[in-house]
């Protein structure tokens, strides 16, 4: 408040400005009376009027941050659909929806701007419509909304997002166009993004037919907890506790995915009708979303049977083995038009409840073809040499992570990913063990020929890669049995790397006059190497330039021979 007191202060009038009062209450909470009894104090007086305005246009405001969501998307509350019933509008006949690949002729009947009906509106304004009749599908049922456009002498009404609330479509969007502006009783033509739809309703129909392929590969328990239906994919939730109904392998994913894909192949019809809930329920094998209130009547879609033979025989043990659904979203007209089905992941959200993530269409394809890929790549990798497979193999472990192919490919892939390794640890191990026993061999045998040149130090080359284990084990064996400075080079011509391990007796002369990380420095000059200081007589280095081994061992002959001459 004592921010505010300059303010009141400086007032010569009677009146203290509403918009300090209000400042006060909406930032920091303090209360309207308190204040007033404050300026009371210096003569002057609150507009409460204003004050009362001013609180008014804020909760205006709030209220319409509540009716845009993110992204834009407007919703009605109840008030506004209430207000819409008392104005006479009628909810929205959107049984449209169902033909395709057809403009459909409607009316505005009325403009929502997210806190207000309004009579009109201009270029620019994302506001939602709602219109007599509609052939755009509303986001319900997991399914995503449609998207296109609303055409009139106006111009045109680019559409990018449709709800319903309380059986009223809302068509959110804005006018395209710097100018233009449309009314409530203007004409639109109802034109559909049909493409976009067409790669949303095969995944649609094929969440019916992995709903009807989880309850034949799991069991009966299995029960839909919520889907969502994208142009780019499908995600089904579904009921399983592991703990309880048994752990799901890649086994189960493999047949679940056949099963469903065995439909597609098999060009099955897709058939829906209307009928009583009551009806509808008494289908064998009828499938619903556990908790989900359906209208009366409903639409039920089957796949493979017409539904006036499922409603003529409900109790037919037959029906069990086809999908049926309620369902009120859009779909492909026979199952052929999905092409393939590709189920990506399975995963668990909560408990007792897991989730499926799968592509139709082309996406599918193309992910069933790069399992095949990788799967060959792994296949070819297993030909490879020991020394290329180690790298192999960690790209093919990023490979595979981070691809789009079938699950239970996937699990096939990494099945042999993790022989390869198992192949890769074993040809290692057996390599080690002959590099070592080379290195050792060798560097005894050219120890003794030195010693019998009178030379008092050993320097030899043997290629065992970059084996540092190997070419320490023959500098400890040389100077065990010995007792001389020794140094072995060993290099990698993939890599040009070099690796040297140096050696000099710690109860020896020689060490006095021939420090062992001085002369491997020395030696890893040319190798553009560094080394340690080293520990118990040893050290070790490596170089990157392996081209000049043999200048590096004239080097560090030179400086062995200086220092122990």
């Amino acid at each position: 408040m004592t921010s505010f007191l300059p303010t009141i202060g400086y007032l010569t009038a009677l009146l203290c400005l509403f918009q300090d009062a209000f400042i006060l209450w909406d930032t920091y909470g303090f209360p309207l009376d308190l204040t007033q009894l404050m300026v009371e104090e210096r003569g002057l007086i609150v507009d409460v009027e204003g004050f009362n305005n001013a609180m008014d246009e804020a909760r205006e405001k709030s209220r319409s941050a509540r009716n845009k969501q993110a992204g834009g998307a407007i919703i009605m509350d109840a008030d506004a659909t209430s207000a819409l019933l008392r104005k006479g509008v009628s909810t929205t006949d959107d049984s449209f929806k169902f033909i395709w690949f057809q403009d459909h002729e409607s009316v505005i009947k009325a403009i929502y701007t997210g806190s207000e009906f309004v009579e009109s509106v201009s270029a620019g304004d994302d506001v939602g419509i709602v219109l007599e009749s509609t052939s755009f599908y509303a986001e319900q049922g997991g399914q995503i909304f449609d998207t296109g456009s609303l055409d009139g002498s106006f111009g045109s009404f680019q559409v990018c997002n449709v709800q319903i609330f309380g059986g009223f479509v809302l068509h959110i969007g804005s006018l395209s166009g710097m100018t233009g502006k449309f009314s409530v009783g203007a004409k639109v033509t109802c034109k559909v993004d049909y493409d976009r739809r067409r790669l949303i309703a095969p995944n649609h129909t094929c969440t019916h037919m992995l709903n009807f392929a989880l309850r034949e590969v799991l069991g009966d328990h299995v029960d839909q907890k919520g889907s969502i239906v994208l142009p780019e994919k499908l995600r089904f939730d579904f009921s399983h506790d592991p703990n309880r109904d048994g752990a799901i392998n890649a086994d189960h994913l493999r047949k679940i995915e056949s099963i469903v894909n065995e439909q597609i192949k098999a060009e099955l019809d897709v058939y829906s009708k209307e009928a009583t809930l009551a009806e509808a329920k008494r289908i064998n094998g009828l499938r619903a979303v556990f908790g989900e209130v359906y209208p009366d009547p409903v639409r039920v879609v089957a796949i493979g049977r017409k539904v006036e033979e499922l409603l003529a025989n409900p109790e037919n043990r037959e029906w069990s083995s086809i999908s049926s659904e309620l369902c009120g979203g859009t779909h492909i007209t026979n199952t052929r038009e999905a092409k393939a089905f590709a189920l990506l992941s399975e995963e668990g959200i909560a408990k007792g409840v897991r989730r499926i993530t799968a592509v139709t269409t082309e996406s599918a394809l193309k992910a069933m073809e790069l399992g095949d890929l990788l799967l060959q790549e792994v296949d070819d990798a297993s030909k490879m040499e020991v020394n290329l497979l180690d790298k192999k193999v960690a790209s093919l472990k990023t490979s595979v992570d981070s691809a789009s192919n079938p699950a239970a490919k996937k699990a096939d892939i990494r099945a042999k990913i993790a022989q390869l390794q198992n192949q890769l640890k074993k040809a290692q191990k057996k390599i080690a063990e002959q590099n070592m026993q080379k290195a050792v061999t060798i560097a005894i045998e050219l120890a003794e020929l030195a010693t019998k040149e009178g030379k008092t130090f050993c320097i030899s080359r043997i290629d065992v890669g970059l084996d540092a284990a190997a070419l320490r084990e023959a500098v400890s064996k040389v100077i065990q049995q010995k007792e001389m400075p020794v140094m072995v080079f060993s290099i990698d011509e993939i890599t040009n790397k070099a690796v040297v391990y140096a050696g000099v007796p710690e109860k020896s002369e020689s060490i006095k006059r021939l420090e062992v990380s001085e002369w491997l420095t020395k030696a890893l000059g040319p190798l553009k190497g560094k080394c340690g200081r080293g520990k118990g007589g040893l050290a070790t280095g490596q170089g990157t330039d392996a081209s000049r081994v043999n200048e590096a061992i004239d080097l560090a002959t030179s400086f062995a021979s200086m220092k122990l001459r």
